[in-house]
């Protein structure tokens, strides 16, 4: 098998006698370490400089990514660890897969916000592990999973867990809080490694946290070798990244996507960081060089791990590439995952009534002025509060439809767009369901849970648009993604992490000091659904004839002629916009992956 694919991907195997002939079909030039005992450990694909192993005896210690870990510490780790478990406690700033051969028993983990996941299959009777699910499909010549395709296109961001499932049957993804555990006869188990902490922490202890985890991951970054480049959008995460990346006279290259809509104001507050920044050299996009949404849509691209969430900007990730590609860029820094990490759900003021009645009272009122909530969805996001998840999920897994559009509505969570077929929606209900016998709640309450999910939302838009930025020779990277990032912000009390009154009010008292404070005053955030809206108007009939032999309605899981009667009728109801992006979307990723298999079949 050789590979097609344009980013790194890394297979572990088990200290076995099979695992030689396990990954026989790979190509032989495919990099490759071995374990203590000689046989293959680690095959794939991946920037000299982006993997670091250490072994003394027969422990051997991998870091693939981002990582503050020396070449000494490392060295440090393998001479003092005996037992993979162990390793639990284990510490670094940065974004990276560890790996470790143990006395035969191999652990292997991603991050916690799954922007570096695992997953594993059975092939050839053990099992292996990977970074990449397509890989192990190859391999294993997994079949696709339709419930799984169905899932890519539902109207939620709820299940999460189940959506950003692998795509091809039997191959399975693990838990992002737990490491796997490959032992010496094949077989593997996976194992919890972290969980929530207590959101107990008042704002300025939190802060210190957050300001040491902030400064140690962008330095991990800027000081790893590539030449580094950040976003500098205006928006208070992507400007806090700029003047850490800058601290102590680093030279540093910024880009700047000017405003579509003259209500956007993020070209004036980058601006305004600029004016910070002496020596910043800066990278300045016009709107009219942004090509418009679902341009490339007919476009064939090298076939992904799964489908681009939000498909319609994916031919303004490739402009953006382009253009630091030219710059001389090889590290981009990206303040995605800020939203999400610095200040998790508003619906944490129903924990707080239960708390502390009072002060509840206060921030409901001021959410529900703030937020538009109606009285009766109020009442039922405090009575689902009291919900356990599974059962929760379990609930709105019996009641999905496929919906009109008109609106989301609180009674209807989980929905398939008005395309889908009965067939698609009884699959759906009975993945859901069987996902609710098997799930848990991340975390203690529903604040933690919803953090968690929406970083892994967050993660997902980040690992799919990651190949865009590699075809250009650039790893993207988004330190609000990382571990030690991620923890500090949810030792926070959620409701001194998200206020009814400030804006990110955790990002401004940790970074006094080193942002200025006119650049922290800023309390809005742009919305561009006027371009979207834009880019479908002009590009109705790409989307039409992304209809016609469509490969969903292949598997009966759509109807293309209602889909196309919605793409060129502009029947532009509340949520179309976001239908439409999740069905483009799968249905461009299944025509790419017939490319590669129509690709890897020639001669």
């Amino acid at each position: 098998m050789k590979s097609s694919r344009s980013r790194e991907w890394l297979v572990a195997l088990p200290d076995h006698p099979a695992a030689a002939a396990a990954i026989a079909a790979l190509d032989p030039t495919t990099q490759r370490v071995n374990h203590p005992s000689g046989r293959p450990w680690l095959v794939g694909e991946w920037e000299s400089t982006d993997l670091r192993t250490e072994s003394a005896g027969r422990t051997s210690i991998a870091i693939l990514g981002p990582a503050s870990a020396t070449p000494q510490r490392l060295a440090r780790i393998a001479e003092r660890t005996t037992d993979a478990v162990a390793l639990d406690e284990l510490s670094f700033a940065g974004c990276f897969h560890l790996i470790a051969s143990v006395g035969g028993v191999v652990r292997i983990q991603g991050s916690l916000s799954g922007l570096r996941r695992v997953v594993h299959a059975e092939i050839g009777g053990i099992t292996v592990a990977a970074t990449r699910a397509d890989v192990l499909a190859a391999l294993s010549n997994a079949e696709l999973d339709r419930r799984r395709l169905v899932l890519r296109f539902l109207l939620s961001e709820i299940p999460l867990h189940t959506m950003n499932a692998p795509l091809w049957q039997d191959v399975h993804a693990v838990d992002e809080d737990s490491c796997l555990l490959l032992t010496p006869d094949g077989r593997a188990r996976s194992r919890r490694r972290w969980q929530p902490p207590p959101d107990d922490q008042p704002l300025h202890k939190a802060a210190e946290a957050l300001r040491t985890a902030l400064v140690d991951s962008v330095r991990t970054r800027v000081t790893s070798g590539p030449t580094v480049t950040a976003d500098l959008s205006g928006g208070l995460d992507s400007t806090t990244l700029c003047f850490l990346a800058a601290r102590d006279g680093r030279p540093l290259t910024a880009l700047t996507k000017l405003a579509a809509d003259v209500g956007d104001d993020d070209p004036q507050w980058a601006d305004l960081a600029a004016e910070h920044l002496p020596g910043l050299r800066r990278i300045t996009i016009p709107f009219t060089d942004i090509p418009a949404h679902y341009s490339d849509v007919l476009e064939p691209l090298p076939p992904t791990e799964e489908p681009f969430p939000g498909v319609e900007d994916r031919p303004m990730y490739r402009a953006m590439a382009a253009r630091l590609a030219a710059a001389g860029s090889q590290m981009h820094l990206t303040g995605d995952g800020g939203d999400e990490t610095l200040m998790g759900g508003a619906t944490g003021v129903f924990e707080l009534l239960r708390r502390r009645p009072l002060t509840g009272l206060r921030y409901l009122r001021a959410y529900r002025a703030l937020e538009h909530w109606r009285w009766r969805d109020i009442a039922m996001y405090a009575r689902e509060r009291r919900e356990a998840y599974p059962e929760w999920l379990a609930r709105r897994a019996r009641s999905i439809i496929a919906s009109p559009l008109d609106e989301e509505g609180a009674t209807n969570l989980v929905q398939l767009p008005p395309w889908a077929t009965p067939e698609a929606v009884a699959l759906a209900r009975e993945l859901l369901l069987e996902e609710a016998e098997r799930t848990r709640q991340r975390g203690h309450n529903w604040t933690a849970h919803h953090t968690v999910l929406g970083v892994q939302l967050c993660a997902s838009l980040v690992r799919a648009a990651s190949p865009l930025y590699a075809a250009e020779g650039i790893r993207l990277n988004s330190p609000y993604l990382d571990d030690a990032v991620l923890h500090a912000c949810m030792t926070a009390r959620a409701h001194e992490r998200r206020t009814p009154w400030a804006y990110k009010p955790l990002l401004v008292a940790a970074m006094r000091g080193i942002v200025p404070d006119r650049c922290l005053a800023r309390s809005t955030k742009a919305e561009g659904s006027n371009v979207e809206h834009a880019g479908l108007r002009t590009n109705a009939e790409k989307l039409v004839a992304l209809c016609e032999d469509s490969r969903l309605g292949r598997l009966g899981l759509i109807d293309p002629r209602v889909l196309r009667e919605v793409c060129s009728g502009f029947q532009m109801r509340m949520f179309t916009p976001y239908a439409i992006s999740t069905t483009a979307s799968t249905e461009r990723w299944l025509r790419d992956q017939e490319q590669l298999v129509t690709t890897e079949a020639k001669p």
